[in-house]
């Protein structure tokens, strides 16, 4: 290419997302101060049953291969309660504070030492005296010293409840996780299945009504996934790939801050538009149908969780158009019934009941007929995790969740085969708010013609086209 070219194209990505510059950030620099964080483990604290004792496993590494290994992610509820990001860590928070070697302690954080010839290798650790000053947990020991020194008694609580206790995988990232856990079934031999059931229930309630800092990040996550389903509705054209079409989203997301993406990117054309959870993205060369896109970035640990389904062409087929009016109608009205007390499952039934209705207007099904054309849930609640912890009793403020109906009718289906091939999602994210709700996602274009009117604009795989030319 051209070094004229180049420039041109740089400049014009540049000027599509207008990025603010910002200073440069550590991986601690997480948009969530250490007061978040700490006011997590004293709410979490109060709901602790009496004389009960709490541990929690950050996730073991996982290997990619050969000596390469996946990129860690920490288990969701202990970065939860820390801020903490790195591997070989375990978390001690006790209901009433324990005497241990002469100070009251309420809580104990193990993590790696500092390691000046590995850090060379992997990167910064924080060791003691970092996760003292970043995060401000006080009592923070090696995690060679795990259940050593300072020696805890098990015995003493009438409860000890753990989290994320599996047999971990071997290899040299995860012996010392391996041993810690190790270590802590043998002093607590105790069953697991009521423990995961209290703490379960104490983290369903915590984590499914975030805070005013958890909102912005989820805001943050969303605009950043918006913006990124926006891009590629303007780069979708006959001749691109499913593939081409996801890193559009993801080169937005990188370009806008977000670290990752908060789950598997579905790009999924034509039959594969009908694959709920199709993330291979592997076929070129589109040339009609859908292409129903299912991606969302993670912001700062948070997720976003956008779908939008548009027409490769730019034009919906008159078949298309139905399936997809029908589709939104239920997301519509659902959105609508969002608010303080509505109970979380009737959301979902009047997207079904709305699909049952439209699907046996078109013929497709017999009125009152059993049908597999939308096979799952209708919401799910948002957050560190894309299916995040929370209730599904009443609604409540603070609740971030998706509504996501949809109509996927495969190649083969019973019906007219003028359907076949169609698939249609469209999901949103919505924050329950005091007195209703706030679509968070709702910039995103959703209706037909203002999906078709932006699909005009030219998007950044065509510059790129150009750049080469």
């Amino acid at each position: 290419m051209k070094r004229k070219s180049l420039q041109v194209l740089l400049v014009a990505i540049i000027s599509i997302f207008e990025i603010a510059s910002v200073q440069a950030q550590t991986w601690f620099d997480d948009g969530l101060s250490p007061e978040f964080h700490k006011g997590r483990r004293d709410l979490f604290r109060e709901k602790l049953p009496e004389n009960a004792v709490a541990v929690f496993f950050t996730n073991p590494t996982r290997n990619r291969s050969n000596d390469t290994e996946f990129d860690f992610r920490p288990n969701s509820d202990f970065y939860y309660l820390t801020g903490f990001r790195e591997p070989n860590a375990a978390l001690i928070i006790f209901k009433t504070p324990q005497n241990i070697d002469g100070e009251v302690v309420s809580e104990m954080i193990f993590v790696q030492p500092r390691d000046p010839r590995t850090e060379q290798w992997d990167g910064e650790r924080l060791g003691i005296e970092g996760v003292k000053e970043k995060l401000k947990l006080n009592h923070v020991y090696l995690n060679s010293d795990f259940l050593k020194s300072p020696e805890v008694d098990f015995s003493q609580f009438s409860q000890t409840l753990a989290f994320n206790t599996p047999e971990i995988e071997g290899g040299r990232h995860n012996a010392i996780l391996k041993s810690m856990v190790d270590s802590f079934k043998a002093v607590n031999p105790s069953p697991a299945r009521p423990a995961d059931q209290i703490l379960n229930q104490i983290m369903h309630q915590m984590r499914g009504v975030k805070t005013a800092e958890e909102i912005e990040m989820i805001k943050k996550a969303v605009e950043i996934s918006g913006k990124g389903h926006i891009e590629a509705f303007k780069s979708i054209q006959p001749g691109v790939s499913e593939r081409a079409i996801q890193g559009v989203h993801e080169f937005v997301h990188k370009a806008l801050g977000a670290e990752y993406v908060g789950y598997g990117s579905i790009a999924g054309a034509g039959n594969n538009s009908t694959i709920l959870h199709y993330v291979y993205n592997s076929v070129r060369d589109l040339q009609e149908g859908v292409i129903l896109m299912d991606i969302g970035a993670e912001y700062r640990g948070y997720s976003g969780d956008i779908t939008r389904t548009v027409p490769i062409k730019g034009k919906f087929s008159p078949e298309e158009k139905a399936i997809y009016e029908i589709v939104l109608k239920a997301l519509e009205e659902s959105t609508k019934a969002s608010k303080p007390g509505t109970d979380f499952r009737a959301i979902g039934q009047i997207s079904k009941e709305i699909v049952d209705e439209g699907l046996a207007k078109l013929g497709i099904i017999k009125k009152g007929e059993n049908h597999s054309y939308l096979p799952h849930g209708i919401s799910h609640h948002l957050g560190l995790d894309v299916h995040d912890r929370g209730g599904y009793g009443p609604l409540e403020p603070g609740m971030i969740f998706t509504i996501e109906p949809g109509i996927y009718i495969p190649e083969g289906s019973d019906c007219d085969p003028k359907w076949w091939g169609i698939g249609i999602r469209i999901e949103d994210n919505i924050l329950i708010t005091e007195n209703g709700y706030e679509n968070l996602s709702e910039f995103v274009p959703r209706t037909v013609a203002d999906i078709e009117k932006v699909m005009k604009e030219e998007g950044v795989l065509q510059k790129l086209m150009k750049s080469m030319e």
